[in-house]
């Protein structure tokens, strides 16, 4: 009798702790992932960037009706780190005499170590028209 006592007391399944584990899984979008209660607060209709990794460094949130933006005024070019969208945008990289590469960025796309944010130099509203 007490051995079956100790054993309903011992602690959860583990069913019980994989269904935990799910349910603390990573988000993600097409352009990375992050633990979604490891993500700042990004301002709807807004991408958030930052110049180090894991939403750390200088930061700038631009909108759509700033328009096509270099990000060397705010000291991101060729170092978005870490983003966060809730906002439709593009990411362009445009080395010269190159053409552009492009990134889409959707809502809720984000990550805490983009590679390829170390060669984004501009941020816009679609990557429309672009190689």
């Amino acid at each position: 009798m007490a051995t079956a006592a100790l054993g309903t007391a011992a602690g959860p399944t583990l069913a019980e702790m994989t269904e935990t584990r799910s349910r603390a899984t990573t988000v993600g979008s097409a352009t990375g992932t992050a633990n979604a209660a490891a993500l700042p607060h990004c301002p709807a209709g807004k991408i958030c960037m930052w110049s180090e990794a894991h939403f750390q460094g200088t930061r700038y949130d631009w909108s759509p009706d700033q328009g096509n933006v270099f990000l060397g005024g705010h000291g991101l070019a060729d170092k978005v780190a870490s983003f966060v969208a809730s906002v439709r945008g593009c990411f362009q990289d445009s080395p010269p005499p190159h053409p552009a590469t492009t990134r889409p960025v959707n809502p809720g796309d984000n990550n805490s170590n983009y590679d390829f944010g170390r060669r984004v130099d501009r941020v816009k509203p679609d990557c429309a028209g672009s190689a």
